[in-house]
């Protein structure tokens, strides 16, 4: 699977031409920027569509599916956490999606708890939206940044006056820059239990 930036993506944020080695590290930030975005989203934007059998848990008789925009259900099947007590197949009457933009699904008379459903189905969530490929960017960018210029590892600024002189050191070294999870935290998953 593809990473949501890319080693040319990155240079042309932090306006400069990197080095083969340096887009090498580029390309390992991108790599790490991607797996922390898709932890901290919950979500991810490489999984392929139609999606078979993801597992759910029943939320009273609801279900809340991870890739949305939904664009259809094509099978329901619900179990208990037990796999070896058998498998239900639910007719096309017994499931709803009530809400496929933001991929709710109802399943008709199930309100006991321990029951997980199994869900096909198709959905437009194949590509990662421009803002967070942007945050991708921004994140493999901070993070590759000292390894640029290591003579100024840690330091954010530095001026020089008469009889003075100012070093300013970064706050948290390696930290997800706070653009960048301004972009993500609506892409965070919601969970109502």
């Amino acid at each position: 699977m593809a990473a949501y930036t890319d080693a040319a993506r990155i240079a042309a944020y932090l306006g400069l031409t990197l080095t083969g080695a340096q887009q090498t590290q580029a390309g390992v930030m991108a790599d790490a920027a991607t797996a922390w975005i898709e932890r901290y989203t919950g979500k991810s934007w490489q999984v392929a569509s139609p999606v078979t059998d993801e597992r759910y848990e029943i939320q009273g008789d609801r279900v809340y599916l991870a890739r949305r925009p939904v664009l259809a259900v094509s099978a329901v099947k619900t179990r208990t956490y037990y796999p070896d007590l058998g498998v239900t197949t639910l007719s096309e009457g017994q499931y709803e999606l009530l809400d496929a933009e933001n991929g709710l699904l109802m399943i008709q008379g199930w309100s006991v708890s321990g029951m997980l459903a199994l869900v096909t189905y198709t959905h437009a969530m194949t590509t990662a939206p421009a803002d967070v490929r942007l945050a991708a960017t921004m994140i493999a960018s901070a993070w590759l940044s000292p390894a640029l210029a290591p003579s100024t590892n840690g330091l954010s600024s530095v001026s020089v006056g008469q009889n003075d002189v100012s070093v300013k050191f970064s706050e948290r070294r390696g930290d997800v820059p706070a653009e960048a999870l301004s972009i993500l935290k609506p892409y965070r998953s919601i969970v109502i239990a």
